[in-house]
């Protein structure tokens, strides 16, 4: 294409999902002689500076969480308030807009970054959106925990003023030139509940299929592990837990006293999701424990199923591998109860509801997706059906359309 090609990417620092596929994106960018600048912050900081990656930070905007992972509608508009989260994403604009001033590249990829994506219109840069959720629901009235007349009362007005900013943000997305759904096309699509767009912004749309790192990596540690979990000869539960600190830890701390009394029939690998963490496993009781694990989809791709919160990324990896899933969804996450109803449907999970979690419900769904062949069965259909994508070959191809003007 001539001269380098310069892009900025913007990923919503909120957990590791966004960075990650970012990442995929970005190596398929360099490998064809793109420079790339990232723009992140919270989780998504401490994933690039442990990658390494050529990074500016970002005003962080997050919400607040209940102590089991929940978020906590009334904390969130107390705490950070309307005012304050305007103030917020209003400072994160402007340094979106001096970032890529300063930088000045060709096209902009934004991934759930709204603040973004308005810099680079602004400034009058080609901009392309990464989104698995076009419209964000508020969690059902009758599901969400009330405590009297006033979170009753609180509850319907958030909802009627959700109503308002969530068709307003729906519309600024499209504001970008391409929408990149980093997801199956249906009937496999798992984000399907939030990706339903006005037939006026249908021509913006692509699937392009996951934006997954499904490379092996090997290591002398994980060497070590598989060498141990392969001699044994029983079944390989990976317990994979991810997502914003304030959503993984509650479950790390309910789940790991519980796999370390699973029996000893079963092999139990657990992985803590903290990008700061150390890759070398410890024991818990029968199970092997790892802060952070480099090679999880060399795990993925030994195990013979998955724990799992009910992101994104983490049910398309089991998607694609023909894994089945025991999904524990965050409490009151509609994105996440979304996504685990998806899955289900599919035929290749079961869902456990985080309050229900014990060691006799985790053993009895363990057990029904082991002793159940269809899970398995369904779980192999599936892969065979998802091959064929290139996400991020089709994500270079269209950005560099963008920058051409086809």
């Amino acid at each position: 294409m001539g001269a380098t090609m310069k892009v900025y990417i913007a990923a919503n620092g909120v957990g590791l999902g966004h960075i990650v596929r970012c990442h995929v994106v970005a190596h398929e960018l360099a490998t064809h002689g793109a420079d790339v600048l990232f723009s992140t912050y919270l989780d998504g900081l401490e994933y690039a500076r442990r990658a390494k990656l050529n990074t500016v930070y970002s005003i962080p905007i997050s919400y607040q969480v209940r102590p089991d992972g929940s978020v906590d509608l009334k904390a969130t508009s107390t705490k950070s308030g309307l005012s304050l989260g305007i103030r917020r994403f209003l400072q994160q604009l402007i340094v979106e807009i001096r970032n890529v001033k300063r930088y000045d590249p060709d096209v902009v990829l934004v991934d759930s970054r709204l603040s973004s994506l308005l810099a680079a219109r602004l400034l009058g840069k080609p901009v392309a959106t990464i989104l698995n959720q076009y419209r964000i629901n508020l969690i059902h009235g009758n599901k969400y925990p009330k405590r009297g007349i006033l979170d009753r009362i609180f509850l319907l007005i958030a909802r009627l003023g959700w109503t308002f900013f969530g068709i307003l943000i729906s519309e600024l997305w499209c504001l970008s030139r391409i929408l990149l759904v980093p997801d199956f096309p249906p009937p496999l699509t798992i984000s399907k509940r939030n990706l339903i767009f006005p037939k006026r912004h249908a021509h913006k749309v692509r699937f392009v299929g996951p934006l997954l790192d499904t490379g092996v990596r090997s290591t002398r540690v994980m060497d070590t592990v598989f060498q141990r979990v392969l001699e044994s000869h029983k079944p390989l539960i990976y317990a994979a837990i991810s997502g914003p600190e304030h959503e993984r830890e509650p479950l790390v701390r309910k789940l790991l006293p519980i796999l370390a009394e699973l029996p000893e029939k079963l092999n139990v690998v657990a992985s803590c999701g903290n990008p700061s963490g150390a890759n070398r496993p410890t024991r818990l009781g029968h199970a092997q424990v790892f802060e952070w694990m480099d090679n999880q989809d060399e795990m993925l791709q030994t195990c013979d199923m998955v724990i799992s919160r009910a992101g994104h990324s983490t049910i398309l990896k089991a998607m694609i591998t023909g894994k089945p899933l025991l999904i524990i969804p965050t409490p009151f996450q509609t994105e996440q109860m979304a996504n685990a109803d998806s899955a289900r449907s599919l035929g290749i999970a079961v869902v456990l509801e985080q309050e229900r979690l014990s060691k006799e419900s985790l053993l009895a769904d363990i057990n029904l997706i082991i002793n159940n062949p269809r899970y398995t069965r369904n779980a192999g259909q599936i892969r065979k059906r998802t091959r064929g994508f290139d996400a991020p070959r089709e994500c270079r191809r269209i950005i560099e359309g963008l920058i051409s003007g086809v």
